[in-house]
């Protein structure tokens, strides 16, 4: 009789059911690598453990209705997207497809970071903290949400290797328009560094660096409390994902939850207390280390 069961075909388990895939071994298009490459920018989300496909796929459709609104609608994004249910394997499969149809690929792509509660939205033809700035803002003027998984937009001007040779020379290309520019005048700052899943960067080093790198042959000033600018670097395994926002705070540090509960807060004409988003946010995000400050 045991003779006669039948094999599980691929991507299925032994009873003929669709097999899960373990989020922590998806890479680039195939099961094995990281799919983080450097020269790269987009968005970093972060959402709730286990909801890393859905978050990015609800990601994607949000940032492409505010790049059409930001651009114009000559940016419109291409293609249908996949349900909410669908296998990692599914997933991936169909934006392959559909990158070969387009010249250049889908405007924002999904990517798994192999870290719990983070995906990165891979984006092409924007400026990730403009569009990120615009629609937040947006949203809170709005008191509206938009989102069911999605907590943080995190924008990344760019990606770079995480050591420090690198990240130093990445930092002077993205610091240039805030810090670097011709005529610029003195503007306040500090650096917010994390980092997950790497033993090679020092978070004081790091810091050290960024905001050296920041200042250097300028009057610029570290301000801890109400800075014009927030650097933010978050590494994660051998990637550096670095970005320079505005009204990080106003902006409750760029988390949606967040504006959206201040935003009922004061329709609702309540103050605020209790423990805040970011920090529930912290709790659920593992990280090798906590966040720091320049």
């Amino acid at each position: 009789m045991g003779g006669n069961k039948r094999k599980a075909g691929k991507g299925q388990d032994g009873n003929g059911k669709k097999a899960k895939v373990d989020v922590h071994k998806v890479g680039k298009y195939l099961p094995g690598g990281f799919p983080i490459d450097p020269k790269m920018k987009g968005v970093m989300i972060t959402c709730a453990r286990g909801k890393e496909t859905q978050a990015g796929k609800e990601a994607c459709d949000l940032l492409a209705e505010y790049a059409s609104k930001l651009y114009g609608s000559n940016f419109d994004e291409n293609g249908a997207s996949g349900d909410e249910d669908e296998s990692i394997e599914d997933a991936i499969a169909r934006e392959v497809a559909q990158a070969k149809k387009t010249k250049g690929g889908k405007k924002f792509l999904p990517l798994l970071t192999g870290t719990d509660c983070v995906v990165f939205i891979r984006a092409m033809d924007i400026q990730p903290s403009s569009l990120c700035h615009y629609l937040l803002n947006d949203l809170q003027k709005l008191g509206s949400k938009r989102t069911r998984y999605c907590q943080r937009f995190i924008p990344v001007e760019e990606t770079g290797y995480a050591n420090m040779d690198d990240i130093k020379v990445m930092a002077e290309r993205v610091f240039k328009p805030y810090f670097h520019a011709e005529n610029q005048e003195p503007k306040t700052f500090k650096v917010i560094p994390k980092i997950r899943h790497n033993d090679k960067v020092d978070r004081e080093i790091l810091l050290k660096t960024l905001a050296t790198t920041a200042g250097v042959g300028q009057n610029h000033k570290v301000n801890l409390n109400d800075p014009e600018y927030v650097i933010l670097a978050e590494v994660i395994k051998s990637i550096c994902f670095m970005s320079v926002v505005k009204d990080y705070e106003s902006l409750k540090k760029y988390n949606i939850q967040s504006i959206f509960e201040a935003c009922q807060r004061t329709t609702d004409g309540s103050k605020e207390e209790g423990e805040t988003s970011e920090q529930k946010e912290d709790v659920k995000e593992p990280e090798s280390s906590s966040t720091a400050t320049a």
